[in-house]
């Protein structure tokens, strides 16, 4: 390929490997991002298309088998050199940390990436350092789910250990849709890492993002996510908030930090999905890296904070400390369908702004998300969550009412 995006020269030498990509409304702006940071090198399953401008090479491989990766990048290596790795997947993050390990490249170790993507070895590990948690038990048979479901009680969640896809988990009201759920995620988990079952928690659901500074990891920003009714069983979000300002910050900070140092990391962006019961805090999972790339856009509007950026330095073993800006609060509505129908008519996919507030992105193909199939998404900024909320669900009535006098 000869085709790359501008990038600065003032960090270590060599690529930048980006394991696999997702749809460009979404995936974008972290691209750009990466491309400025260094030349990338895209690993995916498929060549490059929107991609192209923003990459200086590119290789295909079977992302979910570490052999095909590290073949892939060797074959690079041969005439130029590596400087980090970075993947934005959780299903990926092992093959990242084993490149890493292979060419002695900066990033989190194998050991604690493997602490956080085996979901009943981060409960295990956050019990005994007492940071309140979900608790999740490990089960490698309907017989030992059956018997960690009478532990935990109903409802529940069983999800996959070691989780290949997204949105894999699954709400269980009873015994009868246990061994479907049990069924599901034995099928998407990692070979031989089985499941895990744990309660479903009441209460707000958050995640806090980390960057680093000074003193260590700290949180600069935390999103809430609303759950897709039409989605259920399965747990798929179909808005998600972020606010400068979040009312939630005094209670999340410390139990972030302390599941962050039972895992053993210690540097680099990282994210702590929890939810903040009348107990407190209680932490459902750890990634020491950021997941959905289209949250680092959010998150960058209203704190200034650029922590796709970051990471991106971070893999190239330089720190680059945050610098601030907070203002407002922005969001995310996924306009999503358990029918791969068109859910917008043409008058309104010509026009990006569906309000004054809202901003429409609709996807070119319809994509599979979970359950459901995605069709695009729609962006709100406002003060504060509540005027957040209240603009995407203004627009997603103003779309209903366009679609069903179409």
């Amino acid at each position: 390929m000869n085709t790359h995006a501008s990038h600065r020269e003032d960090g270590p030498a060599g690529h930048l490997v980006v394991l696999g990509s997702g749809p460009q409304a979404e995936w974008e702006h972290a691209m750009q991002r990466l491309a400025a940071v260094g030349p990338v090198l895209l690993i995916d399953t498929e060549p490059p298309d929107w991609q192209r401008p923003h990459v200086a090479d590119a290789r295909t491989a079977n992302l979910l088998d570490h052999t095909q990766v590290r073949q892939a990048v060797a074959e690079f290596a041969l005439a130029r050199s590596v400087a980090g790795v970075v993947t934005f997947h959780p299903a990926y993050a092992r093959a990242a940390a084993q490149l890493r390990q292979e060419l002695a490249l900066p990033g989190p170790s194998v050991a604690t990436v493997e602490a956080t993507t085996l979901r009943h070895r981060t409960a295990q590990l956050l019990t005994g350092a007492g940071v309140d948690n979900s608790g999740a038990l490990h089960a490698d048979s309907y017989d030992q789910a059956l018997e960690a479901a009478h532990q935990v009680g109903f409802p529940l969640v069983c999800k996959p250990a070691s989780p290949r896809t997204r949105y894999a988990a699954r709400q269980v009201p009873g015994i009868p849709e246990l061994a479907e759920a049990f069924s599901a995620a034995s099928a998407t988990t990692w070979p031989g890492t089985g499941t895990v079952i744990e309660p479903l928690l009441d209460g707000i659901e958050a995640t806090a993002y980390t960057a680093d500074s000074p003193s260590g990891p700290r949180v600069v920003a935390i999103s809430h996510a609303t759950f897709d009714p039409q989605a259920e069983p399965a747990m798929l979000p179909v808005e998600v908030v972020v606010d400068a300002d979040d009312v939630c910050a005094s209670a999340i900070e410390d139990t972030a930090s302390r599941a962050l140092a039972a895992l053993g990391h210690r540097s680099g962006t990282a994210q702590i999905r929890m939810r903040i019961t009348s107990t407190g805090p209680r932490v459902i999972s750890v990634t020491t890296h950021l997941t959905d790339p289209l949250l680092g856009l959010l998150i960058e509007q209203v704190t200034g904070i650029d922590l796709i950026s970051q990471a991106g330095h971070h893999a190239r073993g330089r720190t680059v400390l945050a610098e601030e800006s907070r203002l407002g609060a922005t969001a995310v509505r996924f306009l999503q369908n358990p029918r791969p129908t068109p859910l917008l008519p043409p008058t309104v996919a010509e026009h990006p702004h569906v309000t004054p507030y809202a901003t429409l992105q609709q996807y070119p193909d319809k994509r599979r998300v979970g359950p459901l199939w995605r069709s695009g998404h729609l962006l709100v900024s406002g003060t504060d969550y509540p005027q957040c909320t209240a603009r995407l669900r203004s627009a997603a009535a103003e779309i209903r009412s366009a679609r069903l006098s179409a």
